[in-house]
């Protein structure tokens, strides 16, 4: 799934007077004028110099034409809450957006960092960078909370929760936070709400950025940027690498990462692209200050490639097509004076998601789609300490889901929205499960309020380790 770009809000350009004993000179792009400043001990002089003569100076200061209150507000597009790009006002569900804009501006590295503002999200981290980070939704348990990455679901291991220590901003165009059950859009891991990461999509000209930084405790980061489009081709790239030995033995952070979206639209019905990621992370655990561990360190290794279609037939029918393989690797190499040895785990996952979007009148849209998933995940945790020596104990989990899924989205009149949707999920090992879903929204405009109401099912599946 592809999110639209929201429009831009245009902004005034003012300019201020001098400040501190500088030497400043500005050209105004209005009449032309050229105006000089200086400061020099007390003394303070300002030239103007008119370069236009007076009917185009005249003209120039007639009033421009301004935008109307419509065209002046940025009209912010989200996707998440119905699985196609509908106004954030008129969402069925309560959304927030956290943009590319403000995580530059704040200077955000870590994708857990910028949760944290998102209201009735709960972020804990277990200790420094690297450390156990998980999102609860709503107070609902981590793994009640589907993480996508371009309509890819990347919630991991046998619980399926996801962990956010490794998860960087490199690349990601947008945030779109759902809360409240999705289940009959996203499938079981999304009882308490979902989380959606958008990478960038290359246009224009091709860039390149290329930064570092550096700090305490051995602190450096390095990362590369790079967008544009090249005929039909586009392309956003990013890759960076950080390096922190913190403040106690043991406690150091090795992350390199890298993101890459790449496409091809031969016209502005049809793209097909490729999503792929990869990440290795080394982490040290020194426990804690009365019984440290100077070995003990975690490691893990992921990629992820995820080809996908996007077809639009006309406009009012369009198609989504996303093939996922996820692969991950962990190994936990403790200190053997303890009960448990090495731990070695094991997960891949391959997915299919179809969406058929169908817009039969202006007011109504169907949507319906397919899923299957596949997941074999396994753990190595050997016993050291036994009176027979060591023995191995495995832990595996092999689950195949299969779904189909339809949603009536209407807007009868302005301001009003109407969801009804229903879902049908098959698992090998749990059988069969019936979810659906009621949801409103309506906006009041004088006031700019508007009134969420909602009533869903969701369903979690056991894991392995429950």
């Amino acid at each position: 799934m592809r999110c639209t770009k929201k429009l831009l809000r245009k902004k005034k350009n003012e300019s201020r007077g001098p400040c501190g004993s500088a030497k400043q000179v500005r050209l105004s792009k209005n009449g032309g004028k050229l105006v000089m400043w200086k400061q020099n001990g007390r003394e303070l002089w300002l030239a103007g110099i008119w370069l236009m003569t007076a009917p185009l100076i005249s003209r120039a200061q007639e009033p421009s034409p301004t935008a109307s209150p419509v065209e002046a507000q940025a009209e912010e597009i989200v996707v998440s809450a119905t699985r196609f790009d509908i106004p954030l006002d008129q969402s069925p569900a309560s959304v927030s957006v956290i943009t590319s804009e403000d995580i530059e501006q704040k200077q955000i590295q870590r994708v857990s960092n910028a949760l944290r503002e998102v209201p009735g999200l709960s972020v804990v981290q277990t200790g420094t960078a690297g450390q156990l980070t998980s999102v609860f939704t709503r107070g609902l348990r981590s793994e009640h909370t589907q993480v996508l990455l371009d309509g890819v679901p990347i919630n991991q291991g046998l619980q399926g929760a996801f962990n956010f220590a490794d998860l960087v901003t490199d690349d990601i165009d947008r945030i779109e936070v759902v809360r409240g059950p999705q289940s009959t859009l996203y499938g079981p891991r999304a009882l308490a709400g979902v989380i959606q990461i958008f990478t960038k999509q290359g246009e224009g000209t091709p860039t390149i950025m290329l930064s570092g930084e550096g700090g305490s405790y051995d602190t450096f980061r390095e990362w590369l940027e790079s967008e544009g489009k090249i005929d039909q081709f586009d392309y956003s790239i990013g890759a960076s690498r950080i390096d922190a030995d913190n403040a106690r033995p043991n406690n150091q952070y090795r992350n390199s990462a890298a993101i890459a979206n790449v496409g091809w639209s031969p016209n502005e019905q049809f793209r097909i692209g490729s999503l792929f990621t990869y990440s290795l992370s080394d982490t040290g655990n020194p426990n804690t200050i009365f019984d440290p561990k100077p070995l003990d360190n975690f490691l893990t290794e992921r990629w992820l490639i995820a080809p996908h279609i996007d077809f639009r037939l006309s406009d009012w029918w369009e198609h989504k097509l996303i093939v996922s393989y996820d692969h991950e690797r962990q190994l936990n190499d403790p200190n053997q004076d303890g009960f448990v040895g090495p731990t070695r785990a094991l997960f891949e996952r391959t997915t299919i998601d179809y969406q058929n979007d169908l817009r039969p009148a202006s007011w109504l849209t169907l949507t319906s789609g397919f899923f299957y998933s596949r997941v074999n995940a396994g753990q190595e945790r050997p016993f050291v300490l036994q009176l027979f020596g060591p023995q191995p104990t495995f832990v595996s989990d092999h689950t195949q889901e299969t779904a189909g899924f339809l949603q009536a989205t209407a807007t009868p009149i302005e301001n009003l929205i109407f969801v009804v949707g229903g879902r049908f999920d098959h698992f090998n090992q749990f059988g069969n499960v019936w979810t659906y879903r009621f949801a409103s929204s309506y906006k009041i405009d004088k006031t700019n309020t508007t009134f969420h109401s909602s009533v869903a099912t969701g369903f979690s599946p056991p894991s392995s380790q429950d």
